[in-house]
């Protein structure tokens, strides 16, 4: 598969019986931050998984910030005498670390799932199997997330994400890139 690399910041997302229990920030690796409170406050990520979703299952992704709400909310806040933020990646970060997640809430901040941590059963053997329930659990995924058959197929996608980069609406680090087959992704 070949998706844009969000520049935000990773958060997952803990699901207990089909409810949001925890979320939190990858920080080093192994202990991210409890940002629970913040990320249930971000319209994006569902309180509920249906019916079909697994017991547990921990959904990661990325909090981002759209370009043309950043840069509204930074002239606002400029206009008003706040801080502002030097791009939207400081801008989702800091809005995630808020103590209070009021302040959280009035940010605009979006969410993409792209991968999982924690799940006792996926609900397919393919890395876009895996995201395409994700979307039907009412996660967003990437809409440019393809699936490839050929090098010439990443890289066409590569190009294309690369054309449309600047018409986004948000930040890119580039295009990842995932074995589909998850069997292999383990042997890997």
């Amino acid at each position: 598969t070949a998706e844009p690399k969000i520049d935000g910041l990773s958060a997952s997302l803990r699901y207990e019986n089909r409810r949001l229990i925890v979320g939190a920030t990858r920080g080093d690796g192994t202990v991210g931050e409890d940002v629970t409170a913040n990320l249930k406050t971000i319209g994006d990520i569902p309180k509920t998984l249906p019916d079909d979703a697994p017991d547990v299952v921990e959904v990661r992704g990325e909090v981002y910030a759209p370009n043309d709400a950043f840069d509204a909310f930074n002239a606002a806040a400029e206009a008003e005498g706040q801080r502002t933020y030097a791009n939207p990646r400081n801008f989702a970060a800091g809005s995630l670390r808020q103590k209070d997640p009021a302040i959280t809430a009035k940010r605009p901040l979006r969410f993409f799932a792209y991968a999982w941590g924690e799940a006792p059963e996926l609900p397919a053997k393919t890395q876009m199997g895996v995201i395409e329930a994700f979307e039907s659990w009412g996660l967003p995924t990437n809409p440019l997330m393809k699936l490839c058959h050929s090098v010439e197929e990443l890289l066409a996608q590569y190009r294309l994400i690369e054309s449309e980069r600047a018409e986004l609406g948000y930040d890119i680090d580039g295009v990842v890139y995932k074995i589909n087959r998850l069997d292999w992704q383990q042997r890997l």
